[in-house]
């Protein structure tokens, strides 16, 4: 025999079920009951919550925990993550610790075919005293299935307990281990197969262990082995498979009564056990007392080795030891499907054996079998051999009609039944609501119930020996109006990355009881049905920036229908290149177009959308500009670099990508360029990657006055680091910083180099200036340890001023990006953004630009603009300043700008909340502006 098909068989275990219905039973929220925690494999279950019925912890584990004396731990079904669990919390003697499995949905299952929830896991007990495990449904391989591990006060109740794994194997694990500094433990009423080593096993020093009403069966070596403990073994069926089924030894003291040995053997280990049925080595013969046992049809086997002789039938054993006065052999094989109405087991046992329950193996109660003489001892004479009671075969009819309508709701029952032995019978019913059951019923009972939910109406029939059968029925009683529905949306997150195109919906699920189905239409022509008990579902988007509609419709179970509706706009997430990819250096001719592809960009990756690209181009005979743009798309009005003749330039920008993700690249000006392309990181929609937030522009360093604890110039040829994580509203796991770096005092022509500190060959040219020219320029940096490195690579010092304005979070909570093609919406000459006034941005001037609902951004949601910022030809130095309308402006600069220069710097100043971004001249003279737009950061 296989393991795992002994382990399908376990759902015939029954016990005392405990049982709740699918669904909240009241369409109030349920939180539980005052000192029980709760654990379910549902979609909104926390091993972080609190573990109440409402939000249930996820895995045993988490419970374990934290229970404290007198909390009952219901694991109601499969727990979602299950795996081993260890139990280090202690009860006290009035206020134990409970886990007990709960059976989710007993509605029309027979009673026998109910299963414990699985676990899927093993336990371990370690040091804890007055703890209760019950009704759990346990699978072990190479481990055993139950640890008690210096634990006292400890009871095993009601488990079932499968060996996986083929039957050669070599690991020989128990059902149950007991170790040596362990007592007063009991194992009872539980069903332990096929383990490859012992079902129970008790070790040398346990003392006061009771192994009672349990059924035992294939176990390689023995289905009970104690050594050098003193224990009670009482009303077990035990099936060995190579035997023996019960050994003492190691000076053990015990009592053993009321045992059933059916060993027949089976599997391919063992064909036939040869082993003694039940043995007793010399060290411990003299204590243990052995009487009321009973053994399987006689095949030759010994069924006794008692201090080291063995004995073949009972007679021979009671005559040599004077024990067993009252066993019994040749007894049948003692199954309750199998033994007939004249097993002498039955109504034979020891009553007052220690250790017996009032139940049997199934929760069946002691009954008195009228066809069998009652030959049994102690306070009651009918109780049988073994872990099963045989009860009287009884049918039972009648369930509450009708079964479901909306409340109040009146229903009428009329019990019916049979029994095999002809004795009368009586009938209750309990309406599963809390109102009084109805005891002795008899004719039809009608009953009315006003509170909505899922009821279980049980019907139970007792004949006058006490043998009960009961049949359950599904009561349902709907609300007076269709259950409420909501719905929630977000994009996709996983450990802290964010899947800006996945929608990720959170469902209502407080009245799913009453739900038929339930179907999300999703705004793309695509539509799916989510399960009523699913907490969430997800749905991925092809084709991104724009809104879709979602609607849940859900219909309930008497087919009223609800609606709920929300809009996801599927966006990009920021994954930077570390380090970052040099991906073109080259020649463009004059009024060239050069074809940067999707393979030299790195954007072949899935769902790439645009690229963050850092662009620096040295001038020929003539100045110019560049204009990048998508792939495929007409040539923008926008220049995102400008340079002048001999002059070397540098810029960042993001921009979007053809559907291929190439990109256009133009020179505009009347001669060739060089031009050098770097690649720092891709937006995509269909990759997870890190969402944005931006902050009020603030000065993290200046040389000149010592913010940031640097003073004075920077010499040539050295660097500094600056702590831009973990202050400034910057959080300490930042992924990345976005900086504006300011070189001004330059006593030579040079450039500056920005390196991620920790992260190897992350360095970026971000700069070139010539000597006293004034320069700035955005870029993003990754972070490893919330620190920067810039250098100067001049020949002469420079100050540096280093402006924060947002960061890529670790959450991928922040704000996700929907790129443009690049569009000029501020032009002071032409009136472009102005409301038409053509006029230069005055000295210590400030302009409103609408930002959000022009120009494709959407009107609400937008926290960062991506902009290039450009001042046209000043008259005189100075800077720009860019902030979020109705906000202060901040003491930063978005740009600097030189006499008679026209200077680029891309920008990404927060969104007011009307929609608006200010532009501040700092300079003495008034000046020309432009603004191209190139995304947008916005948040759902």
């Amino acid at each position: 025999m296989v393991g795992s098909s002994r382990f399908v068989a376990l759902a015939a275990s029954t016990l005392v079920v405990v049982s709740a219905p699918a669904g909240a039973p009241a369409a109030a929220a349920d939180t539980g009951q005052p000192g029980t925690l709760y654990v379910r494999g549902v979609d909104w279950c926390s091993d972080t919550g609190p573990g109440t019925q409402d939000v249930p912890f996820c895995s045993v584990q988490a419970a374990a925990d934290v229970v404290v004396p007198g909390q009952t731990v219901d694991i109601v079904g499969t727990p979602r993550y299950g795996g081993k669990v260890t139990i280090t919390r202690s009860g006290t003697p009035s206020a134990p610790i409970t886990f007990q499995g709960v059976t989710s949905n007993p509605f029309g299952t027979p009673a026998a075919e109910i299963a414990p929830p699985l676990l899927g896991g093993t336990i371990t007990l370690s040091g804890v005293h007055d703890v209760h495990v019950s009704y759990l449904l346990l699978d072990h391989t190479t481990t055993d299935a139950v640890d008690v591990k210096g634990a006292q006060d400890v009871v095993l109740d009601g488990l079932s307990i499968a060996q996986q794994g083929p039957e050669d194997a070599t690991a020989a694990t128990d059902g149950v281990s007991v170790d040596g500094a362990s007592s007063d433990v009991t194992v009872s009423r539980s069903r332990i197969y096929d383990s490859h080593g012992n079902a129970v096993q008790v070790a040398s020093g346990a003392h006061d262990v009771t192994v009672t009403t349990n059924e035992l069966e294939g176990s390689r070596y023995a289905e009970i082995a104690a050594s050098g403990t003193t224990a009670d073994l009482t009303g077990n069926t035990l099936d060995d498979a190579c035997g023996p089924a019960l050994t003492l030894d190691g000076g053990s003291s015990a009592t053993v009564e009321n045992n059933v040995f059916t060993g027949t053997g089976h599997g391919t280990v063992c064909l036939a056990p040869t082993a003694p049925a039940f043995s007793v080595a010399a060290d411990s013969a003299a204590s243990v007392t052995a009487d009321y046992n009973a053994f399987a049809p006689h095949n030759g086997r010994t069924e006794y080795s008692w201090g080291g002789t063995g004995y073949t039938t009972v007679a021979a054993f009671t005559a040599a030891t004077g024990q067993g006065a009252h066993d019994l052999d040749d007894v049948g094989y003692a199954y309750p499907d199998a033994t007939d109405e004249n097993s002498p087991v039955i109504d034979s046992a020891d009553a007052d054996a220690p250790g017996e329950p009032a139940t049997d193996v199934n929760g069946a109660p002691r009954v008195d079998d009228p066809l069998a003489a009652d030959t049994g001892t102690g306070a009651r004479t009918t109780y049988d051999r073994g872990a099963f009671e045989r009860q009287d075969t009884l049918s039972v009819a009648g369930g509450a009609t009708p079964s479901s309508g909306i409340g109040p709701l009146s229903v009428s029952v009329t019990p019916r039944g049979a029994g095999s032995w002809g004795l009368p019978l009586t009938y209750s019913v309990d309406f599963g609501d809390g109102s009084p059951a109805v005891t002795d019923a008899s004719g039809t009972v009608t009953h009315t119930y006003t509170a909505p939910g899922v009821h279980a109406e049980k019907v139970t029939v007792t004949d006058a020996n006490g043998s009960t059968a009961t049949r359950t029925t599904k009561v349902t009683v709907g609300t007076a109006t269709p259950p409420a529905t909501s719905l929630a949306v977000s994009p996709g997150i996983a450990q802290g990355a964010v899947d800006a195109g996945t929608a990720f919906l959170t469902l209502d699920h407080s009245d799913n009881w009453e739900l038929a189905s339930r179907t999300i239409s999703w705004g793309d022509g695509s539509s799916s049905s989510v399960p009523v008990t699913a907490g969430a579902t997800g749905h991925d988007y092809d084709e991104p920036f724009r809104s879709y509609p979602l609607t849940l419709t859900q219909t309930d179970i008497f087919g009223r229908t609800a609606t709920a509706t929300a809009t996801f706009r599927p966006a990009d997430s920021y994954t930077p290149l570390t380090p970052p990819e040099y991906d073109y250096q080259g020649t463009v001719k004059a009024h060239g177009l050069l074809d940067l592809t999707s393979s030299t960009l790195h954007t072949d990756s899935d769902g790439v959308d645009a690229a963050a690209l850092r662009v620096t181009v040295t001038g020929g005979t003539a100045g110019g500009y560049l204009t990048l743009y998508p792939y495929g798309s007409a040539r923008p009005s926008v220049s995102a670099l400008n340079f002048a003749a001999h002059q070397t330039t540098e810029n960042g920008m993001t921009v979007r990508t053809g559907p291929a993700g190439d990109v256009f690249l133009y020179n505009g000006s009347a001669a060739s360029v060089s031009v050098k392309v770097v690649t720092a990181g891709i937006f995509s929609h269909a990759q997870h990657g890190h969402s944005y937030a931006p902050v009020t522009p603030v000065r993290v360093l200046d040389t000149r006055n010592g913010t940031g604890g640097v003073t004075g110039p920077v010499a040539s040829g050295k660097s500094i680091t600056v702590s831009v994580a973990g202050t400034h509203g910057i959080p300490a796991d930042a992924a990345a910083v976005v900086l504006d770096v300011q070189t001004t005092s330059t006593r030579a022509s040079g450039s500056l180099t920005v390196t991620s500190h920790g992260i190897a060959d992350s360095a970026v040219t971000t700069s070139y200036w010539t000597k006293g020219q004034t320069v700035s320029n955005l870029t993003v940096v990754p972070l490893a340890d919330g620190k920067v490195v810039l250098h100067n690579s001049s020949s002469g010092s420079v100050q540096l001023v280093t402006d924060v304005f947002g960061y890529a979070d670790a959450t991928g909570t922040g704000s996700l990006y929907l790129p443009s093609t690049p569009t000029r919406i501020l032009d002071t000459r032409n009136g472009t953004g102005t409301g038409g006034r053509m006029a230069k941005l005055g000295a210590h001037q400030t302009l409103k630009l609408r930002f959000s609902g022009v120009h494709g951004i959407p009107s609400s949601g937008t926290t960062a603009a991506d902009l290039v910022l450009t001042a046209v030809s000043p008259a005189t130095g100075g800077y720009l300043t860019a902030w979020a309308d109705g906000t202060t402006r901040p003491g930063t600069a978005s740009l600097d700008y030189g006499t008679g220069r026209t200077t680029p710097n891309e920008i990404m100043p927060p969104v007011g909340s009307d929609g608006y971004v200010d532009i501040y001249n700092g300079g003495s003279a008034a000046v020309n502006v432009f603004a191209d737009q190139y995304g947008a950061y916005v948040v759902q």
